[in-house]
């Protein structure tokens, strides 16, 4: 299908990649506003120093703020793994959306068109399309439990997702909270302390973590669910 991205909009907020690159993440957000024009406000204005290299709006249009080839300021101070301030090696994907309702069913099915050029065009791996809350998770919550990681498993974008509703909900160990902990670290979240296990920056992982593969579980401590999803993505990732 053909996928028409306008350029009628533009950011000032950018810088220069280093040169040779590559470009290893594509980092979803949602704007926070709840129109086109709200996000525009932010994300083109010089005064805000934030940006993205792509925005979905309402109707599933697509505008291009940002040229590929430029940093956009959109990961901040974010980590994945060994990497850290992603924006010289990310692309951003902010989508209209104000946080407190579902997306509609365009903006998904043009972002899908939209991954699969980028992931063609810049050999992009499929699991390193993650979102915002994922890699600044002690800052960040979108795109929230609203946005459907399902729609993108079922391209093969995104990390694996596992349904374990079905599962023991009990609370862990504190032995078992430790594996889970440790198995963050290895799926991603590279903040986590597994030595500090009731620390602030561990809650907020964790909610992260639940936020993406666990919903219902935000906000609440880590369950067998939440270790079982965790066991399976540290065994193949």
């Amino acid at each position: 299908m053909f996928l028409k991205i306008s350029n009628q909009y533009k950011s000032p907020n950018f810088d220069n990649r280093r040169k040779n690159i590559k470009i290893k993440y594509i980092i979803i957000h949602y704007t926070e506003t709840k129109d086109l024009n709200d996000a525009l406000e932010i994300l083109c204005n010089p005064n805000k120093k934030v940006s993205s290299h792509f925005v979905i709006d309402l109707d599933g249009k697509i505008f291009r703020l940002v040229d590929e080839n430029k940093n956009a300021w959109h990961a901040g101070v974010s980590f994945w793994k060994k990497d850290k301030y992603l924006n010289d090696i990310s692309l951003g994907i902010e989508i209209v959306n104000d946080g407190k309702k579902k997306f509609t069913a365009i903006q998904i099915k043009n972002l899908v068109l939209l991954l699969q050029k980028l992931v063609k065009d810049f050999g992009v791996n499929n699991q390193n399309i993650l979102g915002h809350s994922d890699v600044a998770p002690k800052r960040k919550i979108d795109p929230g439990i609203f946005f459907p990681w399902e729609k993108l498993r079922l391209y093969d974008f995104g990390l694996p997702l596992f349904d374990c509703k079905n599962s023991k909900r009990m609370n862990l160990s504190h032995d078992r909270l430790i594996i889970f902990l440790k198995n963050l670290k290895i799926i991603g979240f590279s903040q986590v302390n597994e030595k500090k296990l009731d620390s602030e920056t561990n809650k907020l992982v964790i909610d992260s973590f639940h936020r993406h593969f666990l919903k219902e579980m935000v906000g609440k401590t880590p369950s067998e669910n939440s270790l079982k999803i965790s066991n399976l993505l540290a065994s193949i990732l």
